[in-house]
């Protein structure tokens, strides 16, 4: 069963790594070579003297350096090249481009050295005599690349289980090879060789498992085309992997070496063992089962949660697949109040009054990071399927348009509210009130045109906003094309409609644009969002333009994984914890076989006989619960896991008391 386990959990992991790096493959050389990332550089910082100084530090080093372009694609997906200095080979699967076709590239990249004896701090110091700023190094390693995959998330619980079960398994297997031990000893067998016994076997079974998940790694890398270097990170995975294991046995093997010298002999080989200690051992993998099969419980219907939330938008996505959001890049990050902040920001002001006045881009901005932020990251508010919202502040229940949306979803308005919505001018704003709220008009036309003067306002400037009402039919869903990773709803019940041109909230709004652009605007399609990048001159700005269909359908998709492995990790730990409830039930009856039969016939009831037994599991049940809260599992999860425990200890125990109750005449015997 061991060795079956051990083969199956390498194999396993494999796969894992492999599909790590199928998801890493544009960017892996970040997890192998050391590099700066630049986020921020003076205005007078030239790209052809930066690469001037690399040329001349690559030659004085003997290094091999590389600058990353990230440029979209025609079809608007990411595309990484690199402009290399220095003697050398870019690693395999690296685009390369020429210093000529790089002249009008952004200085605020990413920075790499392949080779040579240049190193990363000397590198960091010549990029800031340049005027590079706001620099992030890099110093990868295969420990901290191994980290990286294995610190959250279903990776660590994954991780957990397996080391639990093989543990499990490990401390099954010496406890039933304990008779056989005291013959060993007594018969002039060395103590530690004994013990270390099983421990060859395992590490035979981890040779064979490692062998088997390398050579598996070696073909689907060759299938799958990744690159040479994640050979070496995915070895070094499965040989930490296997070295854990091999630790656990060890672990196990010193265990029950050094605690063997204080029983006698004759009590071994009767089949008596240091129970008390080993049940203790036992109730403290418990202790671990309940709260890896807690969390991932909690996981698991959080991840089920969001996925049948964020599913609801799935029909509506499908009907817009040409539509694209922007992935904006450093250099067309506009941070801090200086002027050439504002020049990227009236830039963005710029390309938006061209989309929305041409009709090539709609505005959507939704308040739901808002209500999540509210509620707490981790809140199972945050999961509802429920579309209503009652909050009517303005970071409420509340949708900021452009007129295209309103015609993109179909949604009635009278004929002068529509000639409104084409001619809005500088500081007019269309408020458009569910028909449940129309009691309450001159409140929330207060409440929102002193918010929309506020939001539109910037250290330039303030336009005040002045709202034309209108009314929408009410008990109406209206889908927000959400596209945030970490919010997943898509409709809202009722929403007060805010409609808004750049040309109506002014010039000085360009602060409310530029968040816009990032978040919550859609192109019509992918030669729109080209065009009018172009038109404006900042391809360098743009690192993707997605489709807003496909990146949905991604995280649904990842939704779906991750819930799935959640669930099964629990089972899992469930199925592990079994096995140690079944091996610590035997333990106990062995120990007290003859005391537990005098307090049956005595009359003693079942939870009166096995009282300090199962007081002590459930003590371990209460840590584990505690535990798990704190872990900020839902108390509801933790509870039911809690009781899931304590029926499957009892019900174990009542099987066993079964079993034991037909050999009540060997008991009195003194069998």
């Amino acid at each position: 069963m061991k060795k079956l386990f051990i083969l199956l959990s390498n194999l396993l992991a494999s796969l894992f790594f492999v599909w790590v790096f199928t998801i890493w493959s544009d960017t892996y050389v970040s997890h192998y070579y050391p590099n700066i990332a630049v986020h921020d550089s003076s205005s007078e910082t030239t790209f052809q003297q930066v690469t001037e100084r690399l040329e001349k530090l690559a030659k004085e080093m003997d290094s091999f350096i590389a600058i990353q372009h990230q440029d979209p694609t025609s079809e608007g997906n990411t595309a990484f090249s690199y402009t290399t200095f220095g003697e050398g080979k870019l690693p395999d699967g690296l685009q390369e481009r020429t210093l000529e076709d790089s002249q009008n590239s952004s200085v605020e990249t990413n920075y790499f050295i392949f080779d040579g004896h240049l190193d990363i701090h000397l590198l960091r110091d010549e990029l800031s005599h340049l005027g590079l700023t706001n620099m992030h190094l890099t110093i990868p390693s295969k420990l901290s690349t191994l980290l990286s995959i294995f610190s959250f998330g279903f990776q660590l619980i994954g991780l957990l289980i397996f080391c639990l079960t093989f543990g499990s398994l490990t401390l099954i297997n010496q406890i039933s090879q304990l008779r056989s031990s005291g013959i060993r000893l007594i018969s002039g067998e060395r103590r530690w060789s004994i013990f270390l016994r099983p421990v060859v076997g395992d590490l035979k079974g981890i040779a064979v498992g490692f062998g088997l998940a390398v050579m598996l790694t070696i073909v689907l890398q060759k299938l799958l085309s990744l690159p040479k270097e994640s050979l070496l990170t995915i070895g070094a995975g499965l040989l930490s992997y296997n070295l854990i294991l091999l630790l656990i046995s060890l672990f196990f093997a010193q265990l029950f070496a050094v605690g063997i010298k204080k029983v006698h002999l004759m009590q071994i080989i009767k089949g008596q063992v240091p129970v008390r200690g080993i049940i203790s051992l036992i109730l403290i993998g418990q202790l671990l089962a309940v709260i890896i099969v807690t969390l991932g419980t909690g996981s698991s219907l959080k991840y089920s949660q969001a996925w049948q939330q964020h599913r609801l938008g799935k029909e509506a996505w499908s009907q817009e697949r040409q539509l694209i959001i922007l992935s904006i890049s450093r250099e067309g990050t506009a941070l801090g109040f200086d002027e050439q902040t504002q020049r990227k920001l009236t830039v963005w002001y710029n390309l938006m009054d061209q989309a929305v006045s041409e009709q090539k881009a709609i505005l959507s901005r939704h308040q739901l990071i808002d209500r999540l932020m509210q509620n707490g990251i981790s809140s199972s508010k945050n999961l509802t399927t429920s579309t209503e919202w009652q909050d009517y502040s303005p970071n409420g229940n509340v949708l900021i348009v452009t007129p295209q949306y309103l015609e993109r979803q179909n949604i009635p308005v009278d004929t002068a509210i529509e000639q409104k919505l084409n001619h809005l001018a500088v500081g007019d704003f269309v408020l458009l009130l569910p028909e449940h709220l129309r009691s309450e008009e001159e409140h929330y036309k207060s409440v929102f045109e002193d918010d929309l003067t506020s939001r539109m306002s910037s250290q330039d400037g303030r336009q005040q906003m002045t709202a034309t009402v209108a009314y929408l039919e009410s008990g109406q869903d209206r889908f927000v094309y959400n596209t945030t990773p970490i919010s997943y709803q898509q409709f809202l019940k009722d929403p007060i409609i805010i409609v808004v041109t750049p040309q109506s909230t002014g010039p000085q709004s360009v602060m409310f644009w530029f968040d816009a652009v990032q978040n919550y605007v859609l192109f019509n399609q992918l030669s729109d969002a080209q065009e009018l990048i172009q038109r404006q001159g900042i391809e360098n700005w743009v690192s993707e333009m997605q489709s807003g269909y496909q990146n949905y359908i991604t995280l649904l998709n990842n939704m779906q994984r991750e819930r799935w492995v959640m669930l099964a990790g629990a089972v899992l730990g469930i199925a592990t914890s079994i096995l140690l409830f079944n091996t610590m039930n035997r333990l106990y009856f062995e120990e007290f076989r003859r005391a537990i039969f005098i307090k049956r016939i005595a009359g003693l009831r079942f939870l009166e006989i096995h009282r300090n037994y199962l007081l002590a599991q459930l003590g371990v049940f209460l840590l584990g619960f505690v535990a798990s809260v704190f872990l900020q599992v839902e108390i509801v999860i933790a509870f039911l896991v809690l009781l899931l425990f304590t029926d499957l200890s009892l019900l174990q125990l009542h099987v066993q008391m079964q079993k034991e109750n037909k050999m009540s005449m060997l008991v009195l015997k003194g069998g």
